[in-house]
C-alpha cells in the first residue's frame, strides 16, 4: 500500500498542470512569493545576463532581416511604379481580385481560365502576385519571430530588474524608493512605463555604484548614472512613437497607391533600425548594471539581509494617534 500511494503521490506531482508550471515560470514565481521576506545574500544575476544577452541578439538580428525586407519590398514596389503600375495586387490566391488588378492596371487578363493557363497578360498578373505574396509572407514570418522574441525579452528582462533590484539592500543601499516588485510592474503599466522604468533604472544604477561608500544614507544624490541609461530612455520613447503598429495603423493609415505603400515601407525600415538599436542599448544597460553590482558586491563581501515587511498604513495610523 505505502509504493502504491508513493506511486500515486509521483504521479500527481508531475500532472500537465504542475508541468506547465514549472515550464512557464509560475512554480519558480510562487516560490519567490513565499520567500519574499526572508534573509537572503546577494544573488548573481550572471546566468541570466546571458539568457537576456542572447534573446537581444535575436531580437536585434530579426529586426534588422526585417529592416533588410523592407528595404527590398520598398525597391520592388518603386521598380513597378516606374513599369506603370499603381496598385497592388492581393497577397492571398483571389482570381477575382487578380483580374481586377488587371482591369486596373490595362492588362488583359478578363477571365479564370486564362489566369489558370497564364497566358497573355495574365503571365505577368501572376508573376506579380507570386513576388508580392513571397515578400509579404516572409515580412509576417519575422514579425511573427520578432513578436515571440519581444515576450521572451519582456520575461528575462523582468527577472534580471527584479533581482538587480533585490540586490540594492545586500550591496548597502538601503531606503530605495521602487520595491523589487515594482520595479517590474511599472513596465506594464500604461502611460507609467514611458518613464518609470527609467526612474527605476537610475535608482538601480545609483544603487549599485562602486565608487559609493557603503552604508552612504545620500546614496540617492550621490550615486552616479551612465548616459546609457538616457540614451535607452530616449530609444524607448521614440520607438513608441514609431514603430510599426504606429506606422500602419496611424503615420501610414492611408495606402491607396502603390507608392502610398512604399513609403510606409521606406518609414518601417527606420522604424526596424530603431528596434534593433534598443535591442543593442538593452544589451548595454543591463551588462553595466551587472558589472557594477558585481563589482560593489566584491568590495562590501556577502552580507545576510533581511527584506522590510510592507508598511501596514492603518496601523502606521494608529501608531500616530497613539503617540499624540
Amino acid at each position: 500500500m505505502d509504493d502504491k500511494d508513493s506511486k500515486f503521490d509521483q504521479r500527481k506531482r508531475s500532472t500537465p498542470t504542475s508541468i506547465f508550471r514549472k515550464i512557464s515560470g509560475r512554480e519558480e514565481l510562487d516560490r519567490a512569493k513565499a520567500k519574499r521576506y526572508d534573509p537572503y545574500y546577494y544573488e548573481s544575476n550572471a546566468s541570466t545576463l546571458k539568457l537576456l544577452i542572447i534573446i537581444l541578439s535575436l531580437w536585434s538580428i530579426i529586426s534588422i532581416c526585417l529592416a533588410i525586407q523592407d528595404y527590398r519590398i520598398s525597391y520592388m514596389l518603386n521598380e513597378w511604379n516606374k513599369q506603370g503600375i499603381t496598385t497592388l495586387p492581393p497577397s492571398s490566391f483571389d482570381p477575382k481580385g487578380l483580374i481586377d488588378f488587371a482591369k486596373n492596371e490595362n492588362l488583359e487578363c478578363v477571365n479564370i481560365n486564362d489566369l489558370l493557363s497564364e497566358l497573355g497578360d495574365c503571365q505577368n498578373v501572376m508573376e506579380l502576385h507570386a513576388s508580392f505574396a513571397a515578400a509579404q509572407d516572409i515580412s509576417f514570418l519575422l514579425f511573427a519571430f520578432l513578436v515571440i522574441s519581444l515576450l521572451g525579452c519582456i520575461f528575462v528582462f523582468g527577472v534580471f530588474t527584479h533581482r538587480a533590484s533585490r540586490n540594492l539592500l545586500t550591496l548597502r543601499s538601503e531606503r530605495q524608493r521602487f520595491s523589487p516588485e515594482m520595479a517590474v510592474t511599472w513596465f506594464f503599466i500604461p502611460i507609467m512605463n514611458l518613464f518609470k522604468p527609467w526612474r527605476v533604472y537610475i535608482e538601480l544604477f545609483k544603487g549599485s555604484d562602486p565608487s559609493i561608500t557603503a552604508g552612504e544614507p545620500n546614496w540617492h544624490s550621490k550615486g552616479m548614472v551612465p548616459k546609457i541609461v538616457h540614451f535607452w530612455e530616449l530609444s524607448f520613447l521614440l520607438i513608441f512613437v514609431f514603430n510599426p503598429l504606429t506606422i500602419s495603423r496611424i503615420w501610414f493609415s492611408i495606402r491607396k497607391t502603390i507608392e502610398d505603400v512604399s513609403n510606409a515601407h521606406s518609414a518601417l525600415i527606420i522604424a526596424d533600425i530603431m528596434l534593433a538599436i534598443l535591442g543593442f542599448l538593452a544589451m548595454f544597460l543591463t551588462t553595466k548594471l551587472h558589472i557594477w553590482q558585481e563589482k560593489r558586491k566584491n568590495l562590501i563581501g556577502p552580507i545576510l539581509v533581511t527584506p522590510p515587511k510592507p508598511i501596514d498604513p492603518i496601523s502606521e495610523i494608529l501608531k500616530d494617534d497613539k503617540n499624540l
